[in-house]
């Protein structure tokens, strides 16, 4: 009973931190077709400015942390767009051109914080401190805190894109661009707003998980491949289907983890992907906006 109480508490709340994750390359890819492979890069990047922020030396507190880095995520995404993904649209091969831009962007993220910040990786520390027991299993409060602002954001990112205006904007064009354009729809403000807030949401997941795995220059791939398979599991575009396959894939790794040991975990993942690409070759929920 403790082991199946620990692998619904660690389910939920790696289910949670990789849904806000992957939500990012999700958005992007839903609204203007890029597939960003500088994600994990940039989720990296912006865990060393969480660690700089806090114990690299200005030791501030949580809440000024997220008011100085969430901000400057979202203007470094915006900045991202305008400056290296759309001149790029002009391109007759563009998707192609895109990918290998972003690849090439996220070697240099990883040099400059390997130039910067050294090969020695660092540590964050917890959000808070101390722990409870429940039901026998002991829950650090940053696992908590984790969960809590992971699931908080995840539904206030959902209420955003189909309450507020720019959020519906977002989906028309997911869903046809040509005919958001005709109706109005400014575009490329769209496609902008959409990296702003993919990064955003990396940085929001850096400072979350910071504190609990290492902050190392070539970390962020490993994140990035986690969250690739997560938007394949669950429909390239799919918002929704992010939510669920976040969720099934982080009880999974956390029964991996309980059962077998970490190592599995990844080998474990690709098995269930292509067990379900073999049903739904769309993933699990087909287009965006389904």
């Amino acid at each position: 009973m403790q082991t199946l109480l620990e692998i619904i508490i660690s389910g939920i709340t790696l289910g949670a931190v990789y849904c806000l994750f992957s939500l990012g390359l999700s958005l992007v890819y839903g609204t203007s077709r890029v597939l960003n492979f500088a994600h994990g890069s940039i989720y990296m990047t912006a865990a060393y400015g969480a660690w700089l922020l806090s114990d690299g030396g200005l030791g501030l507190n949580f809440v000024v942390m997220l008011a100085i880095l969430l901000p400057a995520a979202f203007i470094f995404g915006v900045l991202f767009e305008r400056l290296v993904i759309r001149p790029i649209r002009a391109h007759e091969h563009w998707k192609t051109v895109t990918m290998m831009a972003t690849l090439g962007f996220a070697f240099v993220l990883d040099n400059f914080n390997l130039v910067l910040f050294g090969p020695t990786a660092k540590t964050v520390s917890p959000i808070v401190a101390g722990h409870i027991e429940l039901g026998g299993v002991i829950v650090t409060n940053q696992t908590i805190a984790t969960l809590v602002i992971s699931l908080l954001a995840v539904a206030a990112l959902q209420v955003f894109l189909n309450v507020a205006p720019l959020g519906r904007a977002m989906r028309a064009v997911s869903q046809d661009m040509t005919g958001a354009a005709i109706v109005g729809i400014r575009v490329n403000r769209v496609f902008a707003f959409s990296f702003g807030l993919s990064v955003m949401l990396a940085a929001l997941a850096a400072v979350l998980l910071s504190p609990v795995y290492l902050v190392s220059p070539l970390g962020g791939w490993s994140p990035f491949l986690k969250a690739f398979v997560i938007v394949v599991f669950g429909g390239l575009g799919s918002t929704q289907g992010v939510l669920w396959a976040a969720f099934i894939l982080g009880f999974v790794e956390a029964a991996v983890i309980s059962m077998i040991g970490a190592t599995w975990t990844m080998p474990i993942w690709f098995i269930v992907l292509l067990v379900v690409l073999l049903v739904r070759p769309k993933g699990l929920m087909g287009k965006w906006g389904d």
